[in-house]
């Protein structure tokens, strides 16, 4: 049996300010590393024995931060970068509403999964981000000896692992910076499944 237990990088500046980073690579603030701290005690209490990061620097400081406290190796992949956002990386909330419309952020962050190869132009689907951090995290459980995982990646990666879990998918998924939702892996089969019986998030 595998576990897995996801985390979100801690604060940037380009979070504090609403703006869409994508495959920017912008480093965490003061409050971020605080965030990467406090991660600390949870992951300790999972037992983690190594974190997978993307290799964005927000990710790979957030996992470093824990790593050092923790004393686990971190491992780095591109598979578990944020989506790449096209035209509207390094832009607000409002910025992208004016440029490329309502109806398109709307649709990038829908539940509905007819939505999910919606993409900002020159960017990702959700649907490639899905099966890219899929396609990493299972690449990396079946090449190393390594049984409970940290993955230190992004809110949109977060929120698509997560949304294909999920029956009900009306369910609100919070992705605040350093949220953690612990899943399990089934042996037999590769699947995955979330774990409810764990207070999230943890870093409030």
């Amino acid at each position: 049996m595998h576990w897995l237990y996801l985390f979100r990088h801690g604060e940037t500046d380009y979070n504090r300010e609403h703006r869409f980073q994508g495959h920017l690579d912008i480093p965490l603030n003061d409050e971020g590393k605080r965030q990467a701290a406090k991660l600390v005690p949870a992951l300790q209490h999972v037992g983690i024995d190594c974190i997978l990061s993307s290799d964005l620097m927000r990710a790979r400081e957030t996992a470093e931060i824990a790593a050092l406290q923790l004393g686990v190796p971190v491992f780095e992949t591109r598979g578990l970068r944020e989506a790449h956002l096209g035209g509207a990386q390094g832009l607000t909330t409002e910025q992208i509403a004016q440029r490329f419309g309502q109806e398109l952020v709307e649709k990038w962050r829908s539940p509905d999964a007819s939505d999910a190869d919606v993409s900002y132009p020159g960017g990702e689907s959700g649907r490639e981000v899905l099966h890219r951090a899929l396609h990493s995290i299972e690449e990396f459980i079946k090449s190393s000896p390594y049984t409970r995982i940290g993955i230190a990646t992004h809110g949109g990666v977060i929120r698509r692992i997560v949304r294909s879990l999920l029956q009900d998918r009306e369910i609100f998924i919070p992705i605040p910076n350093g949220i953690l939702y612990p899943l399990k892996r089934n042996p037999s089969d590769g699947n995955l499944e979330l774990v409810q019986t764990m207070p999230l998030p943890f870093n409030r």
